[in-house]
């Protein structure tokens, strides 16, 4: 229990009660789901889903009903929290729910959850998941069968332990759910927003694999980069995504060093300028301190960390090349403008992604790890 529990309110730390089913749940559920498509509908929620053991007849649960949505993004969930908040509705920000694919809202009565409301990314993994899994629990009575009698036992062992009870049932569902998704391509979370670095990384992967960012895998956090090299960078963010999905997952971090700047911009080649992250500002900057110099001679230097199966393995991919005296293109993203591979006029800036491809950095550290994939 952490230290400041004894302030939270009695629903926040009630015990796991299961109980047995009650016909009640699915007239309830439907009552929750109209008034919520109700208040919600001016976020662009219009469908909510009844969801959890209380949505599959004649199964025993916990006596609060889950009911979940989905958004293209978290922006305007403080206004959502504003519009649940007159309807008993109370926001479980992500530092205390640490799901960071959700946004969580729990309903109180008589200081007593009776609902829980999961804000998903549209096209979640977790969104398909939950109703897979509850389509196959009403489906199949021997499976219901099985789950009531874990849930059951879990209770009495996990009564004052809400997040054991959770991960104790999740071995169970992951086997049902394993058998029930639909054949994909192998997928690898990629630990970035970056579409272009996304798009990049999967030309470089081809068709083998199927490279997914973390809105699309439902994750929303930002992850630090505190460390002074691309090494430990990298293993930061995917250790970090491993840990919150248990899926196989990659990340890169990528630095251009500036034999002149002794280095520079290195590992901090995105906040060059600033927090911000403004590239414009970078390029501004490193132009501005090469100014007179002869020597352009610059690398890029990408390192990826994979986690498979547990263990991480690292890949680099270097392209040498040297920095132009002003920008040209406007292709691709970041430094492009500036920099010129070796054996090339032209800036990355004004390459297609293919001729890029043929000198970059993450096409070298990507087709390391592909190839480490295939003898797997």
């Amino acid at each position: 229990m952490s230290p400041d529990q004894h302030t939270w309110p009695q629903w926040a730390t009630e015990p796991v009660r299961v109980v047995e089913p009650e016909t009640s749940w699915a007239e309830a559920g439907a009552r929750e789901k109209k008034e919520l498509a109700a208040i919600l509908a001016p976020f662009g929620i219009p469908e909510i889903q009844h969801i959890g053991s209380t949505s599959v007849p004649g199964l025993p649960a916990k006596p609060i009903l889950d009911l979940m949505g989905q958004v293209p993004d978290f922006e305007r969930i403080a206004d959502i929290a504003g519009a649940l908040a007159p309807y008993s509705w109370h926001y479980v920000p992500p530092e205390l729910d640490q799901h960071p694919e959700r946004r969580f809202f729990v309903k109180v009565k008589n200081d007593r959850r009776i609902a829980h409301l999961h804000i998903l990314l549209a096209h979640s993994k977790r969104w398909e998941d939950q109703l897979l899994l509850r389509d196959e629990l009403i489906r199949n009575p021997g499976l219901s069968a099985r789950y009531a009698a874990l849930k059951t036992s879990l209770s009495r062992q996990y009564e004052l332990d809400r997040e054991a009870y959770t991960k104790a049932k999740s071995a169970f569902i992951e086997d049902v759910l394993s058998g029930l998704r639909p054949s994909r391509k192998r997928r690898l979370i990629f630990a970035t927003n970056n579409q272009h670095k996304v798009e990049e990384i999967q030309s470089a992967i081809g068709s083998d694999l199927e490279v997914i960012s973390l809105q699309q895998a439902g994750i929303d956090i930002d992850i630090p980069e505190p460390h002074d090299t691309l090494e430990a960078n990298a293993s930061e963010k995917s250790a970090t995504i491993h840990r919150l999905t248990g899926e196989s997952c990659f990340s890169e971090d990528t630095g251009l060093e500036v034999d002149a700047l002794n280095g520079e911009p290195g590992v901090k080649s995105a906040r060059y300028a600033g927090e911000d992250r403004a590239f414009e500002k970078n390029v501004e900057k490193l132009l501005f301190k090469l100014e007179g110099s002869p020597d352009r001679k610059a690398r890029f230097r990408t390192v990826i960390s994979l986690i498979l199966d547990g263990q991480e393995h690292l890949f680099e991919g270097i392209c040498e090349g040297r920095i132009l005296t002003t920008p040209a293109g406007s292709k691709g993203f970041g430094y492009d403008p500036v920099f010129a591979p070796d054996g090339e006029e032209r800036s990355f800036a004004e390459m297609t992604l293919e001729e890029k491809n043929r000198y970059s950095h993450r096409r070298k550290a990507a087709d390391k790890l592909v190839e480490f994939l295939r003898n797997k």
